[in-house]
């Protein structure tokens, strides 16, 4: 049975995402600061289906090296980290989670 993944579904995940999760907190040089999502879309081709969530950091927010990013909820609390070695030199940075996700029969 084929199964295709509707746009009406991909936007209520998309909404149910950035509802739940509202800021990222960004390690760089041991500095933990938070920082806004900025953008939340969904993406489906035939390779994958996933969530994206973006975090942008200036220049003065990226001078360093991002070691960890969390998405967290209202209240904080970590909901999806990620270790990183990303070193910004004079520029800004813009971080991209992917949430994959894949709908089947069974």
């Amino acid at each position: 049975m084929a199964i295709k993944v509707e746009p009406a579904f991909l936007e209520f995940i998309r909404n149910t995402v950035s509802a739940k999760l509202s800021n990222a907190i960004i390690t760089v040089d041991g500095k933990s600061v938070v920082h806004p999502i900025t953008q939340t879309k969904h993406l489906t081709n035939a390779q994958k289906t996933v969530v994206q969530l973006y975090v942008y950091l200036d220049a003065v927010d990226a001078a360093g090296t991002i070691t960890e990013a969390k998405l967290v909820d209202a209240s904080g609390t970590a909901m999806i980290t990620s270790d990183a070695q990303i070193t910004s030199h004079e520029t800004g940075a813009l971080l991209l989670f992917e949430i994959p996700f894949e709908v089947r029969s069974v």
